[in-house]
């Protein structure tokens, strides 16, 4: 029999949840990049990261999970 993946998710709580991480080496990179171009550091910038990182996690759990599928 052959095996079936399981459907993917197509809730927007999940959908968000994938967006996390290349969104925070985006980031981290501009953050960088500001760094090299400014007089400000990656040392004095990198707060920056966390507060985007927080206010994705505040926007991923106030999603909706309307045709959420899986536990």
């Amino acid at each position: 029999m052959p095996d079936q993946a399981a459907p993917r998710c197509s809730c927007m709580q999940c959908r968000m949840r994938g967006v996390i991480f290349p969104l925070m080496l985006v980031i981290i990179g501009v953050l960088f990049l500001i760094g090299e171009y400014s007089r400000f550091s990656f040392l004095d910038l990198w707060p920056v990261a966390l507060i985007v990182l927080g206010g994705i996690m505040v926007f991923q759990a106030m999603a909706s999970r309307a045709g959420h599928s899986g536990p």
